[in-house]
């Protein structure tokens, strides 16, 4: 019997050579199978797949789109007329790809252990586990559990525990009302490892994504659950001060400029403006550059994603505020502080050069925030 492996469909999927994971898709009304004998070739079934006539649609407009604003709204289309999402949080063709990178940003998390205080501790987004394993690992005293949205999340890490022995608990819950799934004063400490700027890109709030209340209400859920003298530990973007200087930047890869008309048109989160001053070259505010070159780091790849999210939403001054304009006088800043995250001028270095307006060199600014909020 002829192999069964994965159709991909962010390239024209009724190509004969490519290949689909058998169990995925034999319910769905989009995609029917056909086997063939050949006499010739008695010891061999051939598969042959037919498309329905919205399927077919579809497929010719993702490819037209390929390069257009519209070709990531038409793939998850695509995605959910095959249903390849299993809910709405799924990050689809590359899941299991985000989560192993997520591990790998053990070095960054490991700092925030230093605040944990209590016994509970909820990590909320947990993605591949990795914050319960440093936590279950370095303070064994404490029982942590992980908060995720995602179906897909929660799943995976169930596996993690049953294949590995972890002794951390993980539940499907939403960020923004953490009382329904932990009584309120219970929890010792909340971490928010770059979950925050998610949350703010990804969760309406009054039909509203891109929106500052969708960050009050979970840093106002997390606060109901903890007890006196509890935490709440951020990390996340951050954009630099003062806001309204601007950077010239030079391209040093040929398809950059494209890169940046392309994430000018698709991202969501705000106007990205830019002058072009030469052939590769261009005047931009400095946290709308930020913004582009972090998607432009993770590469055309993770571009369907990345660009869906703003990682920078406060300056430092405005965090501030808004932290305790949100929580009000119970609230405490017991430790805030930024700096950029390290391997971003490495990623970056043979991409771009970054100047100020008169055309010294300078450094990347600031990317990430640790804020410690005490109750």
């Amino acid at each position: 019997m002829g192999e069964l492996g994965w159709i991909d469909l962010m390239k024209d999927p009724r190509e004969s050579s490519q290949k689909f994971k058998s169990n995925a898709m034999w319910g769905n009304a989009h995609l029917k199978h056909l086997m063939d004998r050949k006499p010739q070739l008695p010891d061999t079934i051939f598969f042959n797949f037919q498309f329905s006539p919205a399927a077919e649609k579809l497929i010719e407009f993702c490819v037209e789109a390929e390069k257009s604003p519209l070709y990531e709204k038409a793939v998850l289309l695509l995605f959910d007329l095959f249903e390849l999402r299993r809910d709405a949080y799924d990050r689809f063709h590359n899941e299991e790809e985000y989560l192993a990178t997520m591990n790998q940003t053990a070095d960054y998390k490991m700092m925030m252990l230093d605040y944990v205080v209590g016994e509970r501790v909820v990590d909320i987004g947990p993605g591949g586990g990795i914050m319960l394993d440093l936590i279950e690992q370095y303070l064994p005293d404490k029982h942590p559990i992980g908060i995720d949205i995602s179906s897909n999340v929660i799943e995976a890490l169930e596996r993690k525990k049953q294949l590995e022995g972890h002794r951390w608990d993980v539940m499907k819950g939403d960020a923004l009302d953490l009382k329904q799934y932990v009584e309120p004063g219970s929890i010792d400490t909340v971490i928010f490892s770059s979950i925050l700027h998610e949350l703010y890109s990804y969760i309406p709030f009054g039909g509203k994504k891109f929106n500052h209340a969708t960050v009050a209400a979970a840093l106002r859920s997390a606060f109901d659950v903890l007890a006196p003298g509890g935490r709440i530990v951020i990390r996340d973007g951050i954009m630099t001060e003062p806001a309204e200087q601007k950077q010239t930047i030079c391209f040093l890869q040929e398809g950059t400029m494209a890169w940046l008309q392309r994430y000018a048109k698709d991202f969501a989160g705000r106007s990205i403006e830019y002058e072009v001053v030469a052939v590769d070259e261009v005047i931009m505010p400095v946290n709308d550059a930020m913004e582009f070159l972090y998607t432009y780091t993770w590469g055309e790849e993770a571009y369907v994603h990345e660009v869906q999210e703003q990682f920078g939403y406060f300056t430092p001054s405005e965090f501030t505020a808004f932290i305790l304009d949100t929580l009000g006088n119970e609230a405490k800043i017991v430790e805030n502080k930024h700096f950029l995250q390290e391997g971003y001028t490495d990623a970056l270095a043979d991409k771009v050069r970054i100047m100020d307006q008169d055309g010294n060199a300078v450094p990347l600014p600031d990317s990430t925030c640790l804020i410690v909020i005490e109750k």
